[in-house]
């Protein structure tokens, strides 16, 4: 059987024993299921607070790994055994049937743990970075400086010749010159941009923090909503659209991926897998519980800290 993870009640899941996938058609794969990180999307989606519908009947699980079973007619660049990342969502369950353009094929020695995560942090970074608009030489802000997502930001930008001023939202020991924000996380900012122009923000945290993030940028700024970490509404000056430029963007990677294409985002995947390897960026794992021990691994992902709960989609 097919043991999933379906969206429950009030913020719960189900685990169902659904039936085997049928065999691939045309153009179709089918993969036995390996990891899956427990994404902060996730948690949304289970608390019925994801931006999209995902309907009550798909299984949860934003990200995760695979290895073949079997391949459809027309698919001949992947054979069984081979290793995969997943696309699209619905991977907490030990068995799939996607389409071939809804994987990533993997090195056969890639850890397929770290190769969980590999989905939603970096593509969203990279297109977050692009949709500042900034290129050698700017300043960029960013908050949840402690996030992966952050990490890629700072990883990202570095080569390009970006500057990245990091804010927490309390003291992090792994970023000691980030600056907690407060009331005059503006003057601070502008301090060590030194006269140099803050010319966009990347939010995650919404709420009063927005409004502490813009007044960080100069005239013309561009802010980014990408998270809302304080599950309030953002709060901004209106004096600073209407007096001084500043506009303000919503960020979600799916509609962003959508808008690029099939054969861009596989290339995309394929710059950040080496971008990975190169960088030695590594996850932090916290624990790894199996799929049948999904709740618990809920709750320990609800309570924070270091490093993703992830699941053994094996067992």
């Amino acid at each position: 059987m097919n043991l999933s993870v379906l969206p429950g009640m009030a913020g719960q899941v189900r685990l169902v024993e659904a039936s085997m996938p049928p065999p691939p058609c045309s153009g179709e794969v089918l993969v036995r299921m390996l990891r899956a990180p427990v994404n902060p999307a996730d948690l949304l989606a289970i608390d019925g607070r994801y931006s999209f519908d995902l309907g009550p009947e798909l299984p949860l699980g934003a990200e995760g790994t695979a290895m073949v079973e079997t391949v459809g007619e027309g698919v001949t660049d992947l054979s069984p055994g081979d290793k995969v990342l997943l696309l699209s969502r619905g991977n907490w369950c030990r068995y799939r049937c996607v389409r071939r353009s809804h994987l990533i094929a993997l090195p056969p020695d890639k850890d397929m743990t770290q190769a969980a995560m590999l989905r939603i942090n970096p593509p969203t970074a990279r297109l977050l970075l692009q949709a500042t608009g900034a290129g050698p030489g700017d300043i960029i802000v960013q908050n949840g400086a402690a996030s992966m997502v952050a990490t890629w930001v700072r990883a990202l930008a570095a080569p390009i010749g970006i500057s990245v001023i990091n804010v927490v939202r309390r003291a992090a020991g792994a970023l000691p010159d980030a600056l907690v924000d407060g009331d005059d996380l503006a003057d601070r900012v502008k301090m060590l941009a030194a006269g140099r122009p803050v010319s966009a923000a990347l939010d995650c945290v919404a709420g009063t923090a927005t409004g502490r993030m813009a007044e960080c940028l100069a005239p013309g700024g561009r802010l980014i909503l990408f998270g809302h970490l304080s599950g309030e509404p953002i709060s901004v000056r209106s004096q600073m659209l209407t007096g001084g430029g500043l506009s303000i963007s919503g960020f979600s990677l799916r509609p962003a991926e959508a808008a690029m294409g099939g054969d861009a985002m596989q290339v995309m995947f394929s710059e950040l897998m080496a971008f990975h390897l190169r960088s030695g960026i590594i996850f932090p794992v916290r624990d790894i519980l199996p799929l049948s021990q999904a709740q618990t691994a809920i709750a320990q992902a609800r309570l924070g800290g270091r490093g993703r709960v992830l699941l053994d989609l094996t067992q």
